[in-house]
Formats: C-alpha cells, sequence, structure tokens
C-alpha cells in the first residue's frame, strides 16, 4: 500500500512538473512581441467603449423622465445594473470566441511541424503534455477576464450590484474559458490540420450556444401549442375537497414533457442570465422571466406546468409586474392561470420572489464535468501517445504466484 501510495504521489509530480515545464514554453512563446499588448489594450478599450455609451443612454434616459416631471431614486442603481449587464454579456461573447481560438492549434500545430514526436519522447507524460498546454493557451484569456475587473468594479460608484454578485460573474467567465478551451484542444488532438480544428470547434460553439437555445425554443413553442402552459402554485395543505379533485385531474391530464434544463446547461449565455436575474430587483423582469421558463420555476413557490389547472391557485403576480386581484388570469406565453379568491399585496409577492442561483451553478458543474471527459479523451487521443491500459497483462508466474 505504502509503495502504490508512493507510486501516485511521484506520478502526480511527473505531471506537475510537465504542465510547468510545457506550460512555461509554450508563455514564452505566445506573449512576446507586441501582439499581446495592442490585443489586450484593445478588448479594454471595447469594453470601456461600451460602459460608457450605457452610461450615457441612461443619463438620456433620466432627462427624458425629469423633462416630464417624473424622477426615479433608484436611478444610480439602474445604471449600475445596466453597466454590469452589459459587461458580462460582453465579455462571454468575447470568451465564447476567444478560448477555442486560443487552443485550436494547440496540438494540431505541433504534427504540422512534425514536433510532436520529440514532445511526446520526452520524460513529460501525455496528461501533462495536454494540460500544459491548455493552461498556456488559456493564460492570455484569463489575463483579459482578470485585466476587466477595474473596468467593472466601476458599478460600485452607482451602487445596485453587491460584490457577491460580480464574484458570481467572473466565475461564469472562467468556467466557459475553461470548457471551451477543453472543446478546442480536443478537436486539436483528433485533427491534423489546425483549419480543420478551427472549423470543427466553432462549429460545436455554434451548436453549444444557438443551436441549443433554438432546440429548447422550438421544443418549447411545440409543446405550449399541444397543451397550454399554466402557473401552478403549490397545493393547499389542507386534505379539503379541493385537493382531491385537483389530484383527480391531475391524473386525468395529458403528460408533456417540457424542454430539459440539462439541454441549456452547456450555454454560458444562459448562466449569465441567470446572473443578471440575481442582481435585478424585480424577479419578474425579462432575465427572470428567461430563467424561470427554463428551469419551470417562478419566483417564490410557483411551477409552470403543462396542462389544465387542478385546483384553485394562489394569489400570483403577471409578469407584467402587476399584482393579481381575485378571479384574475396570469399569462405565461399562450397559457394562462386562474388565481384564486384570496389577495395578496405587492410587498408580500416580491417578498417572496427568489430566483438566485438557480441555474448558474449547475452549468458551471456541467462544464467542469465536461472539460475533464474532453481532457482525458484528448490525452487518449494524442498520437503517438503512452495511452493508459486499463486492463494490462500480468506478467508470465504472476497468477500462479
Amino acid at each position: 500500500m505504502r509503495a502504490r501510495l508512493v507510486a501516485i504521489g511521484t506520478g502526480i509530480a511527473a505531471v506537475g512538473s510537465g504542465i510547468v515545464a510545457v506550460g512555461t514554453k509554450e508563455l514564452r512563446g505566445r506573449m512576446r512581441g507586441p501582439r499581446s499588448f495592442i490585443a489586450l489594450t484593445f478588448y479594454l478599450a471595447l469594453l470601456a467603449g461600451f460602459t460608457v455609451m450605457i452610461y450615457l443612454l441612461q443619463e438620456q434616459s433620466a432627462a427624458s423622465q425629469m423633462a416630464f416631471g417624473g424622477g426615479n431614486p433608484y436611478l444610480a442603481g439602474q445604471v449600475g445594473q445596466a453597466v454590469f449587464t452589459t459587461l458580462l454579456l460582453l465579455q462571454v461573447l468575447l470568451v465564447v470566441f476567444l478560448a477555442p481560438a486560443a487552443t485550436t492549434g494547440a496540438i494540431s500545430l505541433e504534427r504540422e511541424k512534425q514536433t510532436l514526436d520529440l514532445l511526446t519522447a520526452t520524460p513529460v507524460s501525455t496528461l501533462g503534455i495536454v494540460l500544459g498546454k491548455l493552461a498556456s493557451s488559456l493564460a492570455f484569456v484569463v489575463v483579459l477576464i482578470l485585466a476587466s475587473i477595474p473596468l467593472t468594479a466601476v458599478v460600485f460608484v452607482f451602487g445596485g450590484v453587491a460584490p457577491e454578485d460580480i464574484l458570481r460573474g467572473y466565475v461564469v467567465l472562467l468556467v466557459t474559458a475553461v470548457g471551451f478551451g477543453s472543446l478546442g484542444i480536443f478537436f486539436s488532438s483528433i485533427t491534423r490540420r489546425t483549419q480543420s480544428a478551427t472549423f470543427l470547434t466553432y462549429l460545436a460553439v455554434l451548436a453549444l450556444t444557438v443551436g441549443t437555445a433554438f432546440t429548447w425554443f422550438f421544443w418549447n413553442q411545440m409543446t405550449s401549442q399541444q397543451v397550454p402552459q399554466v402557473i401552478r402554485l403549490e397545493a393547499p395543505a389542507s386534505g379539503g375537497g379541493s385537493d382531491a379533485s385537483g389530484t383527480a385531474a391531475a391524473a386525468e391530464q395529458p403528460t408533456v414533457a417540457r424542454p430539459p434544463e440539462a439541454l441549456l446547461w452547456l450555454n454560458p449565455v444562459v448562466a449569465a442570465v441567470d446572473v443578471i436575474c440575481g442582481v435585478d430587483v424585480n424577479p419578474y423582469s425579462t432575465t427572470c422571466q428567461v430563467i424561470a421558463g427554463v428551469t419551470g420555476r417562478l419566483p417564490g413557490n410557483g411551477t409552470i406546468q403543462p396542462g389544465p389547472e387542478p385546483f384553485p391557485a394562489k394569489p400570483g403576480v403577471d409578469f407584467s409586474g402587476e399584482v393579481v386581484g381575485p378571479g384574475g388570469v396570469v399569462n405565461f406565453g399562450t397559457g394562462v392561470g386562474v388565481v384564486g379568491d384570496a389577495s395578496v399585496a405587492a410587498d408580500e409577492a416580491f417578498a417572496a420572489a427568489s430566483t438566485r442561483d438557480t441555474f448558474w451553478p449547475r452549468s458551471a458543474a456541467a462544464w467542469l464535468l465536461a472539460s475533464v471527459v474532453l481532457v482525458l479523451l484528448s490525452v487518449q487521443l494524442v498520437s503517438p501517445t503512452r495511452r493508459w491500459r486499463f486492463f494490462r497483462r500480468r506478467p508470465r508466474g504472476e497468477g500462479a504466484a
């Protein structure tokens, strides 16, 4: 047992030294010259330009409100939230395109230069080579993300965004960079040309972003047309007649499968929208509506289910932000749900609402798991390689002993 632990420790140390060796060699080649500094300057200038434009638009909106005799005491907070939303979504889009571009040539370029055989002949393990290539390729992307922190901190001047909200946003950005970087190095390991790796990588990126969003939207629209969707709140705790009739009605209603939430787990834009929803004061804003439609969970205790309403629902709030009174109707897409006899105040409805962190933690976990799988597959696909053997032959005479 002790010898096995020593062997495992030696292997981990060898992988670590390989990552450092390969990563250092790659970083020296990538960071030399003015290109890296020009790209960093252009990146920050782009983010700063969008920030200034959003601020000017919010200032113009406030001036128009004051011209008509209106005022908004929460205007500064709205400006901060608008700036944070713009910076987060813009950085997500940039990372989606930059991270794969940094890793698509990590292995295929070694094949084109015919240096992969020399690299695998070194004492560095194949896992160390792949992880070193991935770390060095993503180092500049991480530098871009971290360099934007001072610019993002401008939102603290206006308010409306807490430090933990910014932390959530940067966690999504880093996980997205690692995930799409692993995707790029995977396609780089199975192709011989960098052009082919780049084409396949961005095809997969398009499928994971636009493709999954369109598939979910199409699935949801087809489901809504078959059976109207309703907003259904938790059933009453008492075992009255309405509950019994509701159970019977629920048993008779047709079962229609909503699009699964897991379909969008690898979509970083939806994860960023979830972070933005947590920042927004209004839990019935556009971003929160998107997350509610994806997760099937409304602010508070509500759930979105297909089929007719089996029992009188508790009072709800319309997505427009208005409080629904007794006998009112709650609209969601093509379906409606009738509200019960009780009434609810606006402050009670918003106090019970909570949509924070309902999607992005699952998306981050899914990307980390996918990254591990892609890296392990890349290790096995690099050729020539010292591949892992799960079923090793025993030496002769070992079985008899």
